[in-house]
């Protein structure tokens, strides 16, 4: 039996991982379960969390925004563990994840003020057609 198997995390931008590795800890809905080599296949939900996976005897860790994990094996392959989530952090060690997951908080707090000041702008504009619209019209002004 192989050694090892083979791990991809993608989320819909961006492949995070695509590795060989010996072992999985993942939270699924009814607890911690753990994936080595050889796993019979599965497919089942991920909660959002921390995925642990050991890789040449080292511990490293993912951070998840839920998705699916599937479980691939066949005779002729080696075990395939694939993750799909809506958005993933890796880190090396919690440290180093916890910072990157403060940075990614931080740029998505940025994104979202900007979002607000495009929606409101666009909000205003909008408005302001619709009174100039209303105000052109042959039955004259509405009142809304």
């Amino acid at each position: 039996m192989a050694k090892t198997m083979q791990l991809e995390i993608l989320t819909p931008d961006d492949l995070i991982l695509n590795t060989d590795v010996e072992a999985i800890r993942v939270q699924l809905s009814d607890g911690w379960w753990g994936i080595l080599p050889g796993h019979s296949p599965f497919l089942a939900h991920v909660l959002a969390g921390i995925m642990l996976y050991r890789r040449q005897g080292t511990t490293r860790y993912v951070a998840l925004y839920q998705g699916t994990v599937e479980v691939q094996w066949s005779s002729e392959k080696p075990t395939r563990v694939l993750v799909l989530t809506a958005a993933a952090e890796k880190g090396e060690d919690l440290n180093t994840l916890e910072d990157a997951l403060e940075r990614q908080r931080v740029q998505l707090k940025q994104i979202d003020r900007e979002a607000h000041i495009e929606f409101s702008r666009a909000r205003m504009a909008l408005a302001r057609a619709l009174s100039e619209s209303a105000d052109l019209s042959p039955l004259g002004p509405t009142v809304m």
